[in-house]
C-alpha cells in the first residue's frame, strides 16, 4: 500500500512540476533580449535577403522598420523562406515558423511562442521513449520530472530556433526505430523512415545521430546481415533520398557568404579549457545559477557530474542491453566525433551546449533510471541508502525549479552571448527624448528587439560623408565601434563624448562579453 501510495505522489508531483513548467516557457518570453542567432532565423522566415544591403545605405531606420525584416514580408512566400534559409540550418522549423507566424492571432504567434509550444511535446516524447526503452511507466513520469525543471530545456524552449523541435524528432525517431527493431512491421519501419527524415530536415547533426543509429542496428544483431539490419538499412537508405534536396543546396552553397561561417569553431583553444566547458555544460543540463564562469561551484559541479557517470554505469549494468547500447552510444559518440577534433587539430567544435541534445537527452533518462530504481527498491538497498537517494532526488529537483526561476525572473542569460548586455543599454538608451543609435548592421537586427520604438537606428560605416548625422536628435549613442567614433568625432568638431558605458562578462569559459555604448553630445 505504501508503494502505491508512493507512486502516485509521484505522478502527482510530475503533474504539478509539468504544469509550473509550460507556464514557466511563456513567461517574459519575447520581452528578453533576441540574440544574432535568433535575429538570423529571423531574417530567413521573412524571406527577404537583402536588410544588410539596405541597412549599409547608411539611411535612418526606425525600430519598427528594421523589426519589419524579421517577420513574414508580404512580397514573401515560403519559396522565398526555403531558399534563404542557410545551408547549414535545414528548413523545416523555419517554414512552420513562418505558417505560424502568418496566423497572427492575438500576437501570440512569434517564432519564440512556437518554440514554447513544441516544447511541450518533449514530455509526451520522452515518456513513451522510456516506456519503450525499460517498459516502466514510472522511469517515464521521472524522466518527464527531470525534463520539466531542467533550465536547459527551459532556455531553449524560449529561444526563436529549431532545437525544441529537433529535441522532439530526435526522443521520436528513437521511439520509432526501437518499434520498428521489436515489432518488424511496414507500418512501424513506415513511422521510422518518417521521424528520420523529419529530423534530417530540422538539424544537419542529426547525421550523428544517424551515425549512432548504424552502429547500435549492426552490433544489436551481432554484425550479421539480419532481415532487421536489412530493414533498417533499406528505411534509413529511404529517408536519405527524401533529404537529397537539402543536400544539393549545402552542395550548391559550398561558397556561402562567410558572415556565416562558423570561423569561431576553429580558434585556438586550451585543453584545460575544453574540459571546463564540457563540465559546465553538462551541469547547466541539471541546475544553472548564471554565475561568471569563475565563480561556478567546482564541488557541485564534480557531485553532478559523478551522478551522471554512477547513472550511466548504473544502466548499463542493470538495463536491458537493448537500451542501455541505444543510450550509452548516444551519449558517446557525439563527444567522440566533436571533441576528437578539437583535442587533435584545435578548435572549440565541442563548446557549444547546443550541439550536445542527443546525448544530454540519454544522460537524463539515464539518470531518470537510476533514481527510480533507487527510490523504488529493484535492487537491495537499506533504509539509510533508500533516504539519502530520496534526498538525492528532491535536490535535483528543487535545484532544477529554483535554476528555472531565476532565469524567467531574469532580463538575459549567459546564453545570449554577445547580446547580454542589450536590455541594460536599452534602459539607458530608451530615457532619451528622441535618441539616434549608431550601431553595425548585424548588431541593429538584435538591438531594435530591446528599444522602445521612437529610438532610430543607423549604420554609417559606409556612409563618405558623416559631418551631419546625428544632428536632428536629442541624444547620439554610438555602440560598439571604436573606428566609427573616432571618424565622427574627426567629421564633427562639436561632438564629444559625454558619457562611457562599460561591460563586461565571462558568460561561458570560452566566450567573454565585452560590450562599449559611447554617449555623445555637443558643445
Amino acid at each position: 500500500m505504501l508503494q502505491i501510495f508512493t507512486k502516485k505522489l509521484i505522478i502527482f508531483t510530475v503533474i504539478f512540476l509539468l504544469t509550473l513548467q509550460v507556464l514557466l516557457r511563456f513567461v517574459n518570453l519575447e520581452q528578453k533580449p533576441f540574440w544574432g542567432d535568433e535575429a538570423d532565423s529571423l531574417s530567413w522566415i521573412s524571406g527577404i535577403a537583402d536588410f544588410k544591403s539596405i541597412a549599409l545605405q547608411g539611411r535612418e531606420m526606425s525600430v519598427g522598420e528594421v523589426l519589419s525584416y524579421q517577420k513574414p514580408h508580404p512580397s514573401t512566400n515560403l519559396i522565398d523562406t526555403y531558399n534563404i534559409v542557410h545551408p547549414q540550418h535545414p528548413p523545416l522549423y523555419y517554414l512552420l515558423a513562418r505558417l505560424w507566424m502568418q496566423a497572427d492571432f492575438f500576437h501570440f504567434t512569434t517564432a519564440r511562442s512556437l518554440a514554447a509550444l513544441i516544447s511541450l511535446l518533449v514530455f509526451p516524447s520522452i515518456y513513451w521513449l522510456c516506456l519503450e526503452l525499460f517498459q516502466s511507466s514510472l522511469v517515464g513520469w521521472m524522466a518527464i520530472a527531470i525534463v520539466a525543471v531542467s533550465p536547459f530545456h527551459l532556455l531553449y524552449a524560449q529561444e526563436a530556433r529549431q532545437y525544441t523541435l529537433w529535441i522532439v524528432l530526435i526522443l521520436l525517431t528513437n521511439l520509432t526505430l526501437l518499434r520498428s527493431m521489436r515489432l518488424q512491421t511496414s507500418l512501424s519501419w513506415l513511422s521510422y523512415i518518417v521521424t528520420l527524415t523529419l529530423m534530417l530536415y530540422t538539424h544537419l547533426l542529426s547525421l550523428t545521430v544517424v551515425f549512432i543509429y548504424s552502429i547500435y542496428a549492426v552490433i544489436q544483431e551481432g554484425f550479421r546481415l539480419t532481415k532487421t539490419l536489412r530493414a533498417y538499412l533499406l528505411s534509413s537508405f529511404i529517408s536519405f533520398l527524401f533529404f537529397i534536396p537539402w543536400l544539393i543546396v549545402i552542395a550548391n552553397n559550398s561558397g556561402f557568404d562567410t558572415d556565416q561561417s562558423p570561423g569561431w569553431s576553429k580558434k585556438p583553444t586550451f585543453l584545460i579549457v575544453l574540459i571546463k566547458t564540457w563540465v559546465v555544460n553538462l551541469n547547466r543540463v541539471f541546475w544553472d545559477f548564471n554565475q561568471n564562469f569563475e565563480y561556478q561551484n567546482s564541488l557541485f559541479c564534480l557531485l553532478t557530474l559523478g551522478l551522471i557517470i554512477y547513472a550511466i554505469y548504473f544502466l548499463w549494468h542493470h538495463a536491458e542491453k537493448r537500451a542501455s547500447l541505444l543510450l550509452v552510444l548516444s551519449i558517446v559518440i557525439p563527444f567522440l566525433l566533436l571533441a576528437t577534433p578539437d583535442i587533435l587539430l584545435g578548435g572549440r567544435r565541442s563548446t557549444p551546449i547546443r550541439y550536445f541534445i542527443p546525448s544530454y537527452l540519454a544522460i537524463e533518462i539515464a539518470v531518470a533510471y537510476l533514481l527510480y530504481h533507487q527510490l523504488f527498491a529493484i535492487i537491495r538497498i537499506t533504509n539509510w541508502q533508500r533516504k539519502c537517494w530520496q534526498l538525492i532526488t528532491s535536490i535535483v529537483i528543487l535545484i532544477g525549479i529554483f535554476s528555472s526561476g531565476l532565469i524567467v525572473s531574469t532580463d538575459t542569460w549567459w546564453n545570449k552571448h554577445s547580446e547580454y548586455y542589450h536590455s541594460a543599454m536599452a534602459k539607458i538608451v530608451n530615457q532619451s527624448k528622441r535618441p539616434l543609435v549608431i550601431a553595425p548592421w548585424f548588431d541593429m537586427r538584435t538591438l531594435a528587439h530591446s528599444f522602445s520604438n521612437h529610438v532610430t537606428l543607423q549604420e554609417i560605416r559606409l556612409l563618405p560623408d558623416i559631418s551631419s548625422v546625428g544632428e536632428d536628435f536629442s541624444d547620439v549613442f554610438l555602440y560598439q565601434d571604436r573606428i566609427t567614433l573616432e571618424r565622427l568625432l574627426e567629421s564633427q568638431p562639436r561632438i564629444k563624448i559625454k558619457e562611457v558605458y562599460h561591460w563586461q562578462r565571462q558568460t561561458t569559459p570560452v566566450n567573454t562579453t565585452k560590450k562599449t555604448l559611447w554617449q555623445l553630445g555637443r558643445d
